[in-house]
């Protein structure tokens, strides 16, 4: 919470440190990230790819903050079924160090004769700390944390970097003795955790400062009591049961072993980590004490976590001239720019900015060997588009008619709300369907329909999967008649998959339209699909031989098929539809993205105005079935404007 109170470049014009402010910031962008990984989920997605997906912190979230507090009640009962002794919430520990004062507010705090128990609360779940196996047809990958070991007769062994024992993950220490190599890729692995700038090392790191804070105090105050150090977050195995108190309200008991509140041991990482806290605290007095050089370069790195919700308040301080640069043309608009300019001696966006690369023309054009790249640059530099016929053709041949173009929308919610639900699963309230009976044949109203959820608290999800079977056709065996088209099909195949594990009397129909479907992304980015067609055309064996030499005939196969320098680098909706449609926008629409969507939905019956517009449940009803009719004509527009580019 330190801030440079005295310098006329603060960002944040602060002049005291404001626990609660402080607090609520903290948690909207702890949910903002929880939202954004759940939005991830098993697709492996990231937010430039579909708009809704975009969860920076911003006013709209605090509506979540409701939500955010009962995670916290639900992990004190949860404790309280696995501690004993006595607790207390938000306990505030200091520790005074060379004149400053060091503090931490506990989210629970448990005491016995014996010993005491820090729990620090995160609306985040365990997933992204446990081993688990991402299938993609045939194929698996390995996802999560985990390390591996090489035996001579059983081949490679992965195992859990964390092992459960009842409610409590601990680390897999006891394989790492099987061998030297087990033992180095598990110290690899749990580096990681060492990392604050981790996806994984954030919170280990903020329990490890609150144990140097705690510990201190304590043994300052004669308490030598040991000390145990855990993460309490949600359960992604948790699978709610229905089950209501008296009031209505979901109650979250223990089912089938699982709870909905399990807790990480992490009292061997915040040990470890005590050596660099001491090096951060030492800096951060080193940097109080000494007079500041605002003019000193500042080198860009993930510490500045650039385009992320938790981006450096300093940013446009240290980077006012990239800050200036216009989105078209900022150097890190190369696709994978990350791993494109090694042979040339810059080693990814980072160091390209460093060097004073700020704009796409500023790289000299013969660092650019990455046909993506040239083919960015001469967009750019000639205003001209660049459209590759043959996949775009290829793509619409593979399409049967009716296209039905698709989008649900959904409220990831910390906690389940209804039967079946995970933690931040997508419960769907909303879904738009145009159906395209011939190329470019769709009225935009009567060729649409909207379902729309009545009532929040009412669980509609059986009467929404209905309507979706009764508006799509099927052949006599069981197979869809025509192709369901979304932009990011992932996501909607996954509720679809979630609603037919539901609802059993719908789910032959709802996993046909998963079954037979095509995504917007592939016709105008890329897919394995393009593959396919170039193996057709020249032959399986000819195919490969070409393929291994890198033929010129063939490299198009790993390049987007459509690219226009506004798009700057990214295939969102948010990019596409203005350079294809640009009659159509989302601007001026009292709900404009997928965040919106589901905080006026949470807000059907509240009395204050939605975004300041949206005074009643009529007028967010409305605000809502606009949106998601707008997703959806919007891609029956895409397929028209691709067409003609493709004549």
């Amino acid at each position: 919470m330190y801030f440079a109170m005295e310098l006329k470049h603060n960002p944040t014009a602060k002049d005291d440190i404001e626990v609660e402010r402080e607090r609520r910031e903290e948690i909207l962008g702890e949910l903002a990230e929880s939202l954004k990984e759940s939005n991830m989920g098993d697709a492996g997605f990231s937010d430039e790819e579909d708009e809704q997906f975009d969860n920076a912190p911003s006013p709209e979230l605090e509506a979540l903050l409701p939500y955010y507090s009962q995670v916290e009640d639900e992990a004190l009962k949860v404790a309280k079924k696995y501690f004993g002794g006595t607790f207390q919430t938000q306990k505030l520990f200091e520790y005074e160090l060379h004149g400053h004062t060091y503090r931490c507010y506990v989210d629970i705090y448990n005491e016995n004769e014996n010993e005491i128990n820090i729990i620090e609360v995160k609306a985040t779940t365990n997933r992204k700390y446990l081993y688990w196996i991402k299938y993609k047809g045939d194929k698996k990958e390995n996802k999560g944390l985990f390390f591996r070991n090489t035996n001579a007769t059983k081949g490679r062994i992965t195992y859990p970097l964390f092992v459960k024992k009842g409610n409590f993950w601990h680390l897999n220490t006891a394989d790492t003795t099987v061998s030297d190599v087990a033992f180095e890729t598990f110290t690899n692995k749990k580096a990681e955790l060492l990392n604050r700038q981790s996806k994984v090392g954030k919170y280990p790191h903020d329990l490890a400062f609150q144990r140097f804070v705690i510990e201190h105090a304590l043994r300052k105050a004669g308490d030598n009591r040991p000390v145990n150090y855990y993460l309490a977050v949600l359960n992604s195995e948790y699978v709610y049961d229905g089950a209501m108190d008296e009031n209505g309200q979901c109650v979250y008991d223990n089912v089938d072993g699982q709870e909905m509140i399990t807790f990480l041991n992490l009292n061997t990482i915040t040990e470890e980590y005590q050596a660099k806290i001491l090096e951060e605290i030492a800096y951060l007095e080193s940097y109080i004490s000494t007079p500041h050089d605002v003019t000193k370069k500042v080198e860009l790195g993930k510490h500045c976590a650039w385009g992320e919700n938790t981006e450096c308040i300093f940013w446009s301080h240290c980077f006012q001239k990239l800050r200036g640069v216009p989105d078209t043309n900022s150097a890190n608009k190369y696709l994978n720019s990350d791993q494109s300019f090694k042979v040339w001696g810059i080693k990814g966006k980072y160091q390209l900015i460093n060097e004073g690369y700020y704009k796409l023309d500023d790289v000299p054009l013969e660092w650019l060997k990455n046909k993506k790249h040239l083919i960015q640059r001469d967009c750019y530099d000639n205003g001209t588009e660049y459209v590759d016929e043959e996949k775009m053709k290829y793509w619409f041949d593979q399409l049967e008619y009716p296209i039905y173009h698709f989008d649900f929308e959904g409220f990831p919610c910390p906690l389940p709300r209804f039967k079946g639900e995970k933690p931040y699963t997508q419960s769907v309230f909303e879904f738009s369907l145009h159906i395209e009976r011939a190329p470019g044949v769709c009225d935009k109203e009567k060729d649409n329909f909207i379902f729309l959820s009545k009532e929040f608290h009412t669980d509609e999800r059986k009467e929404l999967a209905k309507a979706i079977v009764d508006h799509f056709e099927y052949y006599e065996d069981g197979s869809l008649k025509g192709t369901m088209l979304a932009q990011f099909t992932a996501y909607e195949k996954g509720r679809l998959e979630e609603l037919a594990a539901l609802y059993p009397e719908y789910s032959a129909k709802l996993l046909a339209i998963r079954d037979q479907s095509a995504d917007v992304l592939h016709l105008l980015k890329n897919n394995e699909m393009y593959e396919e067609m170039y193996e057709k055309k020249y032959g399986t064996e000819e195919y490969k031989k070409m393929k291994k030499g890198m033929c010129t005939e063939i490299e198009n196969v790993d390049v987007f098929n459509y690219y226009h320098k506004d798009l700057s680098g990214s295939y969102s909706i948010k990019k596409t539809l203005p350079v294809l449609v640009p009659s159509l926008t989302y601007k001026g629409m009292d709900v404009g993205n997928g965040v919106q969507a589901y905080i006026a939905y949470i807000n059907y019956d509240s009395d204050q105005p939605t975004f300041n517009t949206l005074k009643t449940k009529t007028e967010r009803r409305e605000a809502l079935k606009r949106y998601c009719q707008q997703d959806t004509w919007a891609m029956v527009e895409i397929l028209r404007a691709v067409r003609e580019k493709i004549k």
